[in-house]
């Protein structure tokens, strides 16, 4: 019950901060920055939360950083953009997950290096 509860309550967290970011910055750019954000910082508790407690990790993995991302909205973006145009959507798919792969890379990097300072 207690790993339920900390998926829930970082959940509530990170949709709220999902919300907040589409409300300062737009959708459209929102989803890219909540996205690559979201990839860096789950690199990062990869590496930070390795020995912590099962509840704090889903708290932060599953729940904040999970629902801060949004897989959903990613999808429904690229098949919008494949019904105008099959290269916009190409390209729109291959950079969100290209740079969310290095975000999350360049993430793992810097929580294993402030890991061991």
């Amino acid at each position: 019950m207690k790993k339920i509860l900390a998926v829930g309550c970082g959940g509530m967290a990170g949709s709220l901060l999902r919300a907040a970011v589409f409300q300062f910055v737009g959708a459209g750019m929102g989803l890219w920055l909540v996205n690559i954000m979201g990839s860096f910082f789950i690199g990062v508790a990869a590496a930070r939360l390795i020995n912590r407690s099962a509840e704090t990790r889903l708290f932060v993995s599953t729940g904040l950083i999970g629902s801060f991302t949004s897989f959903s909205a990613f999808s429904a973006d690229w098949f919008r953009l494949l019904e105008s145009s099959l290269l916009t959507g190409m390209m729109y798919a291959l950079g969100m997950t290209a740079a969310s792969i290095v975000a999350a890379a360049f993430g793992l990097l810097a929580g294993r290096k402030g890991a061991v300072e």
